[in-house]
């Protein structure tokens, strides 16, 4: 009894006082007995687990991964994140593909404990323990278990009789003193896990190699690798591929043993046809590492030796000695990026060069100290591993190979700009305010900025912090950092900790703000004064990130002097001695993190001192840093009132996007002999906080022939006036959410004909039109909907009324449903109606003439003469008849039959209201499922016109020449009141009832990160 009161009183007062305990760090060693099965893509295993408490704590229950489960069924974490990225293999994939771990009967010293499965991660638990573990104490844990291996659709898997066996027993959490880390497995975020011994004995056909984690204890075995190190050397010089065909398993079994010490996990890898090399990297202190490479036959890993023993050397050098006796690396199927860490191992996917092999082999090389041996939590803070070791990837490459920054060819860097790919994409990203800070959780980045923001970035900004404290400094602390904390679960303030008190520099803005906020720094030269020893120059920080910079003197382009000036928010003076120069520059090499480096120069003479030199150029695609941009680039167009027009698009560089905007595109028509085009000036304020991510305002005009005078034989103008404001509402990153809102005031200026003597037979009507409108779009992959509400409002004289208006209200909500894959059936609701509108009651329906008493008709087939803001590109605006009459939008009802201008009246339109459903489908059928689509409309409009029908239905065969940009619609069905109003056409015919829908428009950044995911 009272020892009972002992354990509830320290498992009580004990765990209470966790946020004041000091490191400790638990310790699991493991020995694991596994039979693989290759005919049915199984293991079976018992594992033997040392469980040490060396925490203050009493400990009742024990986290346990069961990692394998995560492939198990379609709504585990590891699913759902797949679909969140748009990868649909796992989730389509028949249930034979599937994994999961089975068999678990847990004993802990010889009495059977309880396993509580997580009711929502069948890959988490917990292990009750029978009895209390009391600091200091230490329990066996016992039990078998069995693994059906998932296809390769992350880490663990195989492909055929290729074995991935990672991530595959039952794993314990960390414990340490911030508590139980018990995670979901997933595909983006890795793992955490505790250190130990490894004694792993493996059972499989005698003909498969295997690479694992640790040192191979079997005399036979080596035997075997020796004799296939002799056949592998003998096939690549003569050139010849010993595994060609398929090689069927040995029927006889072996047992391979292997020991691992001071590692967090063991994985390996097995295949019958490897191709095996073995060579020894020698560090500076004499100790030699073996190393191994183990391949299927590929030219680029004929190197791969040499590639490893460079790397642990490299890394040894500059971080610290590689402490274990063993390096591998295998090439084995891979679905979890280029490549992936473990303990003494990695495995490579597919790589196209010696140079990419060279450097994926490096990169997870170099996991072996940040991550096997600097254990930090690779979940909750991923920058620890993969960007610090990014940065000593990229330190290699530009050691051993020239040109690493400049990712494009000198052909096209000549066109397109030099810009090294760590710069690029910071910018991109983060001039749209769509970067992610690197220290947080993995879970939280979207695919793309995982790879930016937690490998580029981070990697970028610790070789900002050495050229900033030097690299000898950065050095020396680095492998403090090293000895302080291997084999050792640092977190991030222990990093922080060893930089800021070894250096006398001020590190917040890199520890406390650049890797944990999305403050930006953007520095500004604002003037320059001179004196008759010294010049002062001030200097501007437009952003809220007090990152250091280097400020240069230079003369004739070459830097004379240089100085690190501290970071600072808001303005500051720095003086500097008076010498022979031409201007002062911020970050002449572009090192820094710096948002805006086309205002970092001033000129020392001159009366334009801040003025960048202006250059044209065809069609720019990348900013050039060093001046301003204008892009001159040809073009053409064609409507059916302006004919063939040419003209310049006058443009910036298409990236990085500044926070303005603007283009100009001029033509000239040949048919109507006129000037046509638009403009287009825009300005974008971005807020970190709040549900507001960005406001944009701008205003856009345009002016084009929208019909004929056929009286005259000239073309009637519209001209387009648009200024407008929109605000987007901060959505999730991982998500392909868009939400906004925008306000538009459209003044539209009309060339009507007019029949009073003193007109000139043209006369002008000019109107506003506002509009609101708001949009929610989700493109996620399996279900995807999108909501469209518009409000549009207009007052206007007519030659009835001198107070004449309307409010029409349009929605439609969007909704996709897959029905195979990449196979979509879509149904769309609209409706138009208007709860204030002077001319409800009337039975005419808008267009554009000067005796026209209405205005804003909604229709359930909007064509030319429904688009009165001129929002949509039709090529015959106001055709009667021929191909261009035939053109429709699907807005407002959508459906697909065109009536034209000259039956506006009796069919489809209304003043009042409109309902409408538009049904479309994918086929299920390869290569031609997306482009022939069958469709169908029905829809409501409610005319005044006595016998006018109400009701309409339309259906055919959508033909998508390029999707959501040009389509065919060739009816099949029909109502009768659309079939009668095709024949009442002169000469009709099938053709006329083909209809055809044009959209041209650029992609947003989150359709282009769609894509590219």
């Amino acid at each position: 009894m009272n020892k009972i009161f002992l354990y509830l009183f320290l498992l009580i007062w004990g765990n209470g006082l966790s946020a004041q305990k000091s490191y400790f760090q638990q310790e699991v060693n493991n020995i694991i007995k596994v039979r693989l099965d290759d005919i049915s893509n199984t293991l079976t295993a018992e594992i033997q687990i040392e469980y040490i408490n060396h925490s203050p704590d009493v400990l009742d229950k024990i986290g346990i991964h069961l990692w394998p489960n995560a492939y198990s069924s379609k709504q585990t974490a590891f699913c759902k994140q797949k679909i969140l990225q748009r990868d649909l293999e796992f989730y389509d994939a028949p249930n034979e593909q599937l994994g999961k771990i089975s068999g678990l009967d847990f004993e802990i010293n010889g009495i059977k404990a309880k396993l509580e499965s997580d009711s929502k991660n069948p890959d988490m638990a917990w292990l009750i323990l029978p009895f209390p573990l009391l600091p200091g104490e230490r329990i066996s844990i016992v039990t078998p278990f069995n693994v059906k291996i998932p296809k390769t659709f992350s880490r663990l898997g195989h492909v055929n009789q290729t074995y991935q066996i990672t991530q595959w027993y039952p794993k314990p959490a960390v414990y340490d003193r911030k508590g139980w880390h018990l995670m979901p497995y997933l595909d983006q975020g890795e793992f955490f896990s505790e250190f130990g011994r490894f004694e792993v004995q493996i059972s499989l056909p005698r003909n498969y190699v295997v690479g694992a984690t640790g040192v191979l204890q079997n005399n036979e075995e080596k035997a075997f690798l020796n004799d296939r190190i002799e056949e592998s050397s003998l096939a690549i010089k003569q050139k010849v591929n010993l595994f060609s065909n398929e090689i069927p398993s040995s029927k006889e079994y072996k047992t391979i043993t292997y020991i691992a010490e001071q590692v967090h996990d063991f994985a390996w890898f097995a295949d019958k046809s490897f191709y095996v090399q073995k060579g020894e990297a020698i560090l500076n202190s004499g100790k030699k590492i073996e190393t191994w490479a183990m391949f299927n036959y590929n030219e680029y890993w004929f190197n791969a030796i040499h590639f490893i023993n460079r790397a642990i050397k490299f890394y040894s050098d500059h971080v610290g000695e590689y402490p274990w006796p063993q390096a591998t690396a295998v090439e084995s199927a891979l679905s979890a990026g280029a490549g992936m860490e473990y303990p003494m191992i990695t495995v490579i996917g597919n790589e196209a060069s010696f140079r990419s092999l060279d450097n994926v082999i490096t990169h997870e090389v170099g996991h072996n100290w940040f991550y096997g041996i600097l254990a930090s939590n690779e979940r909750e803070h991923p920058f620890m591993d993969e960007g610090i070791n990014t940065y000593y990837e990229n330190r290699y490459m530009n050691n051993f190979y020239r040109d690493v920054n400049h990712f494009l060819p000198p052909v096209l860097e000549k066109w397109l700009g030099k810009i090294d790919e760590k710069e690029l994409s910071y910018l991109i990203f983060a001039r749209k305010y769509i970067d992610q800070y690197p220290n947080q959780n993995a879970e939280n980045f979207n695919l793309l900025n995982y790879g930016t923001d937690v490998y580029m970035k981070t990697g970028g900004l610790f070789l900002y912090l050495e050229k900033y404290i030097g690299i000898e400094k950065y050095d020396e602390l680095m492998q403090l950092y090293y000895n302080t904390w291997k084999f050792k679960h640092p977190y991030p303030e222990d990093l922080k900790s060893i930089f800021v008190k070894s250096d006398t520099n001020n590190l917040d803005w890199l520890f406390d703000n650049a890797l944990n906020n999305n403050t930006k720094a953007d520095y500004k030269i604002c003037k320059i004064k001179s004196r008759p020893n010294e010049r002062i120059i001030t200097i501007k920080n437009k952003g809220a990130l007090k990152m250091p910079f280097i400020l240069s003197e230079i003369k004739n382009n070459k830097v004379v002097d240089q100085r690190w000036v501290t970071g600072f928010i808001g303005k500051n003076k720095i003086k500097i001695s008076k010498k022979d120069i031409d201007m002062i520059m911020i970050d002449p090499k572009y090192e820094s993190y710096d948002l805006y480096s086309n205002n970092n120069i001033i000129k020392t003479q001159g009366l334009f001192k801040k003025t960048e030199p202006i250059k044209l150029s065809l069609l720019p695609i990348i900013d050039n840093k060093a001046r301003t941009e204008i892009g001159i680039t040809p073009i053409i167009g064609f409507n059916s009132y302006n004919g063939f027009m040419t003209g310049l698009y006058f443009s910036k560089p298409l990236l990085p996007t500044r926070y303005w905007d603007f283009n100009i595109m001029p033509m000239y028509a040949f048919k109507s002999k006129s000037i046509a085009g638009r403009v287009h000036a825009s300005i974008r304020k971005h807020f970190l906080n709040g549900p507001i991510h960005n406001i944009n305002i701008g205003v856009r005009a345009k002016r084009y022939g929208y019909d004929d005078d056929r009286i005259h034989l000239s073309t009637l103008h519209y001209n387009k006036i648009m200024p407008y404001i929109e605000f987007n509402f901060r959505t999730d990153l991982k998500k392909s959410i868009d939400s906004r809102f925008g306000y538009y005031i459209n003044y539209i200026k009309d060339e009507v004909l007019s029949f009073k003597l003193d007109s000139g037979y043209v006369t002008y009507q000019d109107y506003f039109i506002h509009q609101m409108s708001y949009k929610y779009k989700n493109d996620r992959i399996l279900s995807p909907y999108e909501f469209n509400l518009a409000m549009e409002f207009q007052k206007f004289e007519s030659a009835t009324s001198l107070e004449n208006k309307y409010l029409r209200i349009d929605l439609d909500l969007t909704k996709k449903l897959r029905i195979a894959k990449k196979r979509y059936f879509e149904i769309r609701f609209a409706s138009s109606f208007y709860p204030l509108n002077t001319q409800i009651k009337s039975t005419a329906i808008s267009s554009r003439n000067v005796l026209n008493t209405t205005r804003g008709s909604a229709g359930l087939a909007f064509q030319g003469y429904h688009d009165n803001t001129n929002d949509e590109l039709f090529l015959g605006r106001s055709e009667v008849s021929g191909i261009w009459s035939q053109q429709v939008q699907i807005k407002q009802g959508g459906f697909k039959f065109a009536h034209g201008l000259t039956q506006r009246d009796n069919l489809g339109n209304s003043n009042s209201f409109i309902l409408a459903v538009n049904l479309s489908s994918d086929l299920p059928i390869k290569k031609i499922g997306k482009w022939v689509r069958p469709y169908f409309d029905i829809g409501y409009s409610k005319i005044n016109l006595a016998g006018n029908p109400q009701y309409l239905f339309s259906g055919g065969i959508n033909i998508s020449i390029f999707q959501d940009y040009l389509d065919l619609y060739l009816p099949i069905i029909q109502s009768k009141a659309i079939k009668e109003l095709y024949l009442s056409l002169d000469h009709p015919s099938y053709l006329k009832q083909i209809t055809f829908s044009l959209k041209l428009k650029m992609l947003s950044m989150k359709e282009l990160t769609q894509m590219i995911n």
